[in-house]
């Protein structure tokens, strides 16, 4: 099951690549309602663990694996059950001259990766709207942060 989000920024890949990467900073700029923090352990290796703080979802410990000029990219799941493979994308815009083109993407396994489908149980139990408005929500306060709309 495989959802995403995506916002036009008009800053240039690296810079947002560079403040998204801020992790200690995420209380400067997102409202918390999503995110209330992400931590790791040791510097960006492949395979390290972060600690990521859901604002109404608790903690999870995924692995990092990817973290390239374009995509950072984590998996975390709990085995056979439910899982994610998470990527954050920071492309040259098309459409935004200098500009990035930021998308939040994950795709879900698992015995309970249907509850964020679209089918009837999933649209009532909700988790994939819920789960949109908040990357929507932290796209938008990451742009106003790389765009220079909040103090650095």
């Amino acid at each position: 099951m495989p959802i995403s989000s995506s916002i036009e920024i008009a800053s240039p890949p690296q810079l947002v690549r560079e403040k998204f990467l801020d992790f200690p900073s995420l209380p400067t700029y997102h409202s918390g309602t999503f995110f209330k923090s992400i931590t790791t352990q040791t510097t960006l290796e492949p395979r390290s663990k972060l600690t990521v703080v859901f604002a109404s979802m608790g903690t999870m410990q995924p692995k990092f694996h990817t973290n390239e000029l374009h995509l950072f990219a984590w998996h975390g799941n709990l085995p056979l059950i439910f899982g994610g493979h998470h990527k954050s994308k920071f492309e040259d815009s098309k459409t935004t001259p200098g500009g990035t083109t930021f998308t939040q993407e994950e795709i879900f396994h698992g015995m309970f990766a249907f509850l964020m489908g679209e089918g009837w149980i999933a649209r009532k139990v909700g988790f994939r709207e819920k789960t949109l408005r908040g990357w929507e929500g932290c796209n938008r306060d990451l742009k106003r942060w790389c765009e220079g709309s909040l103090e650095k």
